[in-house]
């Protein structure tokens, strides 16, 4: 009998204790959830981390002296709720803060900061310092777009945010106070900017205007910068003197080198003013240089680094340089004293240049010229008083909208890092690439689910039963 009251006292003992430690940790989950909903730890596991900022982002908020304040503009309700978030992640940083505006309860808010119409999701910027801002649209920031698919003849959409890089570029706007004009030249068939690049040249806070030089006889007196990508047509002698007057008075121009089967002596004439040698050939790399089988497709490295462009970029950087032109510093001691040349990208020891295009072998021909050749070229020259400064690439495809989503190169962040060479010491430009919303969920390549498969179907389930066994026989064993 004794025996008896004491295995029921047992058996009531261990379902109290099981009982109190099921309570302890369950009291523990509830305290630790809490715990860490206070410290509002949220993990983005999007592909294109759409909802964390970039570097550049936080060290332009840490850097900030004035106060930055963001408006989000939405009714209630109908907030975007991407954007927003986006948005929350700003009133994170340093020296900015952000609020929500409903139109509807404050009509006239939006009109003290732009005309334009308020459509809900837009965003104002404003400096609280000096009272600057900038009015970013909702069409700006969610961009849908779209193309033709050949293998199917339907239209692929693509949703994309650019809520980042417009707002980056609105706060770099109202701190800056300085506004930059690029004119980019449309007279000889030159290669145009495309969209994607002209729209991250615009985050940097550059305003490009097309300039038709057949119309003019100067360069315009707002030109801070001044582009011509790879004419397909010789310039005219008045277009040659103007250019080199335009520079000589310490302007700043950024050339491409193009390649035509008809001569253009003059803009031959316009980039050796620099220190730069033009060959009529077109530069081919070997195995391992180039583009996966496009062998004219160079994939060239940063051979030189200069406080004003390249110093931070490293061996492990290179730009894609289709088509290029064979381009060589020319040799120092033939430089008038006043200029300085810097080769900033080149290609390989083993590549060449054909001097027939028409070729139908890509390999190296008799006549062919040896390398290395200069893709990126820097110069200065300092005038009267006056310093011009310049930048020769030697291929107008380097910019293309195609390269923009090639993310291991550097091509546009050279170029913008050009951009700011030429600004004469105003700070850094930041030019966030677009995200892509359409994949944003979270995926696990097969080598992994496969492992993750096994180890949470079979192995996980095994051990169980393998620890319930060894549980069982012991007991069967007491």
């Amino acid at each position: 009998m004794n025996n008896k009251d004491n295995g029921t006292n047992r058996n009531f003992k261990q379902g109290m204790y099981n009982s109190i430690v099921i309570v302890i940790v369950i009291a523990i989950v509830i305290l630790l959830n809490l715990f860490v909903g206070q410290l509002d730890i949220k993990i983005d596991l999007t592909k294109e981390n759409i909802y964390t900022l970039t570097d550049e982002t936080i060290a332009l908020a840490n850097e900030l002296e004035d106060e930055i304040q963001i408006y989000f503009l939405a009714k209630e309700n109908t907030e975007y709720e991407v954007l927003q978030n986006v948005i929350n992640e700003y009133g994170k940083l340093p020296h900015i803060t952000t609020q929500w505006k409903d139109p509807e309860l404050y009509p006239q808010f939006a009109s003290q900061y732009t005309d334009s119409e308020i459509t809900g999701n837009d965003v104002i910027v404003v400096n609280k310092s000096n009272n600057e801002s900038k009015f970013i649209p909702f069409e700006d920031m969610y961009i849908q777009d779209y193309s033709i698919n050949y293998s199917t003849y339907n239209y692929d959409y693509n949703n994309i945010l650019d809520a980042e890089g417009q707002i980056t570029s609105a706060i770099q706007y109202v701190t800056s106070g300085v506004r930059t004009k690029m004119y980019v030249v449309t007279a000889h068939g030159e290669t145009p900017i495309e969209t994607k690049v002209s729209e991250l040249i615009a985050k940097a806070n550059v305003v490009i205007e097309e300039f038709d030089v057949k119309s003019a006889t100067a360069v315009p007196e707002d030109c801070d910068i001044l582009m011509m990508n790879g004419p397909v047509e010789d310039i005219t002698d008045d277009e040659l003197t103007m250019y080199k007057d335009y520079l000589d008075k310490g302007g700043k121009a950024m050339f491409s080198v193009a390649y035509t089967p008809e001569p253009t002596d003059n803009y031959k004439e316009l980039i050796e003013y620099y220190g730069v040698n033009i060959q009529d050939a077109i530069v081919c790399e070997q195995e391992g240089y180039f583009l996966q089988n496009y062998p004219t497709y160079l994939l060239a490295g940063f051979v030189s680094v200069t406080d004003e462009i390249s110093a931070d970029y490293d061996d492990s950087n290179f730009v894609i340089a289709p088509v290029s032109k064979a381009l060589s510093v020319i040799d120092s001691s033939e430089l008038r004293s006043t200029l300085t040349v810097k080769q900033i990208v080149a290609s390989s020891e083993e590549s060449f240049a054909k001097i027939n295009a028409e070729s139908e072998t890509i390999e190296k021909e008799e006549g062919d010229l040896d390398g290395p050749f200069d893709v990126v070229v820097q110069a200065s020259d300092t005038y009267k008083g006056a310093t011009s400064k310049v930048v020769i690439f030697a291929s107008p495809f380097m910019f293309k909208d195609d390269f923009v989503d090639y993310y291991s190169n550097s091509n546009v962040d050279l170029l913008i890092d050009s951009i700011d060479w030429m600004k004469d010491g105003q700070e850094s430009s930041i030019a966030i690439p677009q995200r892509n919303l359409d994949d944003t969920y979270l995926e696990v390549p097969m080598e992994s689910a496969t492992l993750w498969g096994i180890i949470t179907i079979i192995v996980v389930p095994l051990c169980f039963l393998i620890v319930g066994f060894i549980v069982w026989f012991l007991r069967r064993q007491r």
